[in-house]
């Protein structure tokens, strides 16, 4: 598309706080131009040109997912950068001088869409939510309940033209009794429009600052739709613009730990040998562990089987490649297996509110005192919604909230031709998986210093930061021109505020595979003829790719269920 038959538009088109391209670059050097933009924020990252230039995007000119949000690109670029850092960890351990890393921008167009993109035996979409062999761990969405599938989406305020984005978490008929609406008019409202009708007239009560503050107190999850602008004058996007991107650091109040060396393994993959102990539900945290395992890390996920968790999850890549276990840490022989865990791990990844483990006596301070004591140093990593600090940093939030609250609510609802200030959600849990792949970035940044400087360190990683970092002005949204390109190609289907995150996905998916091969070329794809599913599991294969495939990222074991394995260290898994 030549950049001289693009009208010109206004600086914000899209509303307040945004900047548009002047030009269009095809998709593979607009992310050779945002690697150098991102690489340039991130603080330690290689300034080695034959690194940054080794970097081959390569694909479509035009996005596969539609808006103006450069999510595709900037997906994108985080993996040629987990890239590198890759390559940077072999050159340590010795068993490569390569530079080169190779990234498909369409296969990057695919990975937020990876919990949709299973296939079991045939079976795919919604469909594979229900097979007997996919573990059921929320019975109040499986119940298929209107009020509960609504309790999730956005609503205009009594405030005109202020939208808030509720969120039903893991109790939607918490947050519903909270704005007067029970469980005996379950009964009552059958359809997802009575639904959505009802919840509307009951938000429409409140004023955005009064439905904000409930919440709050409340202890629930939710956020007004903010423009850009709007998100960064507020203390809490003051607090968290202060952060870089990838923000980790050395733990200088510790003592001095020596570098350990890196594990001497036959495997040839950049993490090989490398102990994670995951500690997360839902996507996000799930999605930075699997990235780890398809370097090689040995991964033990521990989740409760006393805790609800996101269904899908499970037979996707995002549990591939690890160990998953059941500890309830109200027993106390199973709080002493974790900290048997903790003490061997390398890298702890939690995703549970931000210290929230603290109070069971796995913080930070709990691991670096580990740590310090065993004379090896520790990678600690949350990741959350909101950021390391500020007054929200310790609130509960899910891909919609943050989406909502740093502005890319608001910028696709402007996109999709509403009204200033209505809300619509990104197509596709784009923020999820994309901070998994930011989580996972900062993570291999930390272990790479780890062997070369020692110590311990701390990281952070933030559904919010990420969808910040989509919209800062130097990164800049497509043109309108563009996004329409981008749907006369696919024929996306139009959404609203109403519209719940799965059957929107699935949609794009719908549109991906009747407009184009983009989901058919199986170079995409792994297959696991041993999985716990089904004979014939594909699933969509890392983004990675280098040019020995024995240092290429891989899974080398089958998607499992949550809690699937008999407990076992990392001492057992050698």
């Amino acid at each position: 598309m030549a950049a001289d038959a693009l009208v010109q538009e206004p600086q914000d088109s899209y509303g307040a706080g945004t900047v548009v391209d002047r030009e269009f670059l095809p998709l593979p050097a607009e992310c050779s131009r945002l690697l150098r933009i991102l690489a340039a924020r991130t603080p330690g990252f290689t300034t080695e040109e034959a690194l940054l230039d080794g970097v081959v995007f390569h694909g479509d000119d035009l996005p596969c997912i539609p808006g103006p949000i450069k999510s595709q690109a900037v997906t994108a670029v985080l993996h040629a950068m987990v890239g590198i850092v890759g390559l940077e960890i072999l050159r340590l351990r010795g068993i490569t001088t390569s530079t080169v890393t190779y990234v498909d921008t369409n296969h990057a167009g695919l990975y937020p869409a990876t919990p949709a993109l299973v296939n079991i035996d045939g079976h795919t979409g919604p469909a594979v939510i229900k097979l007997p062999t996919v573990p059921q761990w929320d019975k109040d969405r499986a119940s298929n309940s209107p009020l509960v599938y609504r309790a999730t989406a956005i609503y205009e305020t009594a405030d005109n033209g202020v939208w808030f984005q509720l969120h039903g978490s893991l109790d939607s008929w918490r947050m519903l009794a909270l704005i007067g609406i029970g469980r005996d008019l379950d009964a009552e409202i059958r359809t997802h429009d009575a639904a959505y009708a009802l919840i509307q007239e009951r938000v429409r009560t409140y004023c955005a600052r009064e439905i904000e503050q409930l919440m709050v107190e409340k202890g629930l999850s939710g956020s007004i739709v903010f423009s850009p602008e709007r998100w960064r004058r507020t203390e809490m996007g003051r607090s968290l613009s202060r952060h870089p991107l990838v923000n980790y650091r050395q733990q200088t109040q510790c003592p001095p730990l020596e570098p350990p060396p890196l594990p001497k393994v036959d495997d040839n993959r950049p993490l090989a040998g490398i102990k994670v102990v995951e500690l997360v539900r839902i996507i996000a945290g799930t999605a930075a562990g699997a990235a780890l395992a398809s370097m090689g890390a040995d991964v033990i996920r521990v989740n409760s089987s006393k805790l609800k968790d996101y269904t899908p999850a499970q037979p996707s890549s995002l549990t591939a490649g690890k160990t998953t276990v059941d500890l309830h840490l109200e027993d106390p022989a199973d709080h002493e297996r974790l900290t048997h865990l903790f003490d061997q791990a390398d890298v702890i990844l939690q995703g549970y509110r931000l210290r929230s483990l603290e109070r069971r006596g796995f913080g930070l301070q709990a691991a670096l005192a580990m740590a310090n004591k065993r004379g090896k140093g520790i990678i600690y990593m949350d990741e959350n919604c909101y950021g390391p600090d500020g007054y929200y940093a310790e609130r509960p939030g899910w891909q919609q909230v943050a989406d909502a609250a740093a502005g890319s609510s608001y910028v696709m609802g402007q996109s999709l031709g509403y009204p200033p200030g209505q809300g619509v959600l990104p197509s596709l849990p784009i923020s999820d998986m994309s901070t998994g792949i930011l989580t996972a970035l900062t993570i291999m940044c930390a272990i790479r210093d780890r062997a070369k400087f020692g110590g311990s360190y701390h990281g952070h990683a933030s559904l919010t930061a990420y969808n910040m970092a989509t919209l800062d002005p130097e990164i800049r949204l497509y043109q309108r021109q563009v996004v329409q390109k981008i749907n006369d190609k696919y024929q996306f289907p139009a959404w609203s505020s109403d519209v719940h995150v799965a059957p929107l996905y699935y949609s794009i998916l719908d549109a991906w595979d009747k407009n184009s091969d983009l989901i058919k070329d199986e170079k995409y794809y792994v297959h696991f003829s041993d999985s716990v599913f089904g004979a014939d599991l594909r699933v969509l294969a890392p983004v990675v790719k280098y040019d020995e495939q024995e240092h290429s990222p891989r899974w080398t074991r089958s998607p499992v269920p949550f809690c699937h394995h008999r407990f076992k260290d990392f001492s057992s898994m050698e």
